[in-house]
């Protein structure tokens, strides 16, 4: 897998893209390396851009170790919002299970199909 992952600062917003291959293991180090990222502060949004994705091996089970674990660090990952960007069936879905399953979490998250719906519910004030 690879990935690239920037920090806009001003915009209070990690922007996560990744794409070949990836493996529950991959997803997990994408959030060490943006939470430990220099320029991240708890609280910041997250565009997670998985359009690219061509082997999403990442099982139901593997979302619920996700999970436990994003709980150890939930402090460090703080309140901001998480969009997920996926256009494929198999990483949409499996976003989803995520999004649901982190449900009552303080990083709210939201899957979509496309950018424009992904940024417009970043951009937005209300709260959930």
């Amino acid at each position: 897998m690879c990935h690239s992952i920037k920090i806009d600062k001003d915009r209070r917003m990690a922007q996560v893209k990744a794409w070949g291959k990836v493996t529950s293991h991959e997803f997990k180090n994408i959030f060490i390396e943006t939470v430990k990222h220099k320029d991240w502060d708890a609280g910041f949004s997250m565009l997670c851009d998985y359009d690219e994705i061509l082997n999403f091996d990442v099982t139901t089970h593997d979302i619920y170790k996700i999970i436990e674990w994003q709980e150890s660090i939930d402090a460090m990952i703080g309140d901001g919002r998480c969009a997920v960007i996926a256009s494929r069936d198999l990483v949409y879905g499996m976003s989803r299970v995520w999004q649901t399953l982190s449900s009552g979490r303080s990083q709210k998250i939201c899957v979509f199909r496309r950018m424009n719906d992904a940024l417009t519910w970043l951009s937005s004030t209300f709260k959930e």
